[in-house]
């Protein structure tokens, strides 16, 4: 196998045309230029340049092994030189925490062009809260605002609530969508939920019916994606975001019990403690995420 170095050497001779001048371009002694060259020599079994009292010039077959050398040594170089400069850069480094949810539909399509040491670790958000509180990550992405500890919050995005059930369940006819029947048959459903505290459906009730439910929720999965999946082989209902479910709702995989004009939404926000090394990360992280312009759900 041919020596690289053999290479590079036999190139800068060929192109300074002498002993010395190539010994100076390659940073060597002019004995080691020498030794180079009469290996590659003797390698390829061929003499690549004749030796005249000033100068080397090549042979027919230097000229031919130098054009089809020349271009690939200079893209080599030109890795070399664009992965030391990526060595020496100090790229800025992160632990984030979210949802799988938000992170399949939200983050997965933007980090991985982000100039960053980016290391992610998924848990529902009572699990990240405390594992922020814990510093064992610097950022939340995509949680609701909580009171739980005194951590800051930055807002990111309005996201729609979605109240959707299983396309198999047979909305009763006659039963208005706004009276009191309707709410009480609608309790009585099995329902899918996200956590026990059901903030989502709290939240929804609240706004849309003006007044507070009385579920037991039978089914907690750990995303929502896994409850939109469950409704569509299972019978039940659940209130999820809406962007997360759109997808199936045009295809019919799954379909919403209920038409209304108003419009239900929370509010997501980044979350960190004040108090960390990690401020110049965090809004690093935060101003390249405003970049991405994500759409609207």
């Amino acid at each position: 196998m041919i020596n690289l170095e053999w290479l590079r050497t036999f190139s800068a001779i060929y192109e300074c045309k002498n002993i010395t001048e190539a010994s100076i371009k390659l940073n060597m002694t002019q004995p080691g230029v020498s030794k180079h060259l009469s290996a590659l020599e003797s390698h390829i079994g061929k003499k690549l340049f004749e030796r005249t009292t000033r100068k080397l010039a090549p042979t027919e077959y230097g000229k031919f092994l130098y054009s089809q050398i020349n271009n690939p040594l200079s893209e080599l170089e030109k890795v070399e030189y664009y992965s030391g400069q990526r060595a020496k850069k100090q790229r800025s480094a992160i632990t984030i925490g979210c949802t799988t949810d938000f992170f399949r539909k939200e983050l997965i399509h933007h980090i991985y062009t982000f100039d960053m040491y980016i290391v992610i670790q998924f848990g529902n958000e009572k699990e990240l809260i405390e594992a922020l509180e814990m510093e064992k990550i610097q950022l939340l992405v995509g949680i609701k605002k909580h009171d739980t500890y005194d951590h800051q919050f930055t807002y990111l995005k309005n996201e729609e609530l979605e109240l959707i059930c299983s396309n198999s369940i047979v909305i009763p006819e006659n039963i208005e969508k706004n009276d009191t029947q309707f709410i009480t048959w609608l309790q009585k459903q099995t329902w899918f939920t996200y956590d026990n505290n059901q903030n989502d459906i709290k939240k929804f009730w609240d706004s849309r019916f003006n007044t507070s439910p009385r579920i037991v929720p039978r089914y907690i999965l750990p995303s929502y994606l896994d409850i939109i999946e469950a409704l569509k082989n299972n019978s039940g209902f659940s209130i999820v975001p809406k962007h997360l479910c759109d997808e199936e709702l045009d295809k019919n995989l799954i379909k919403t019990p209920i038409k209304s004009s108003k419009i239900i939404e929370q509010k997501l926000f980044y979350s960190f403690k004040l108090k960390n090394n990690n401020l110049k990360e965090i809004n690093l992280f935060i101003e390249k995420m405003e970049k991405t312009n994500l759409p609207p759900n």
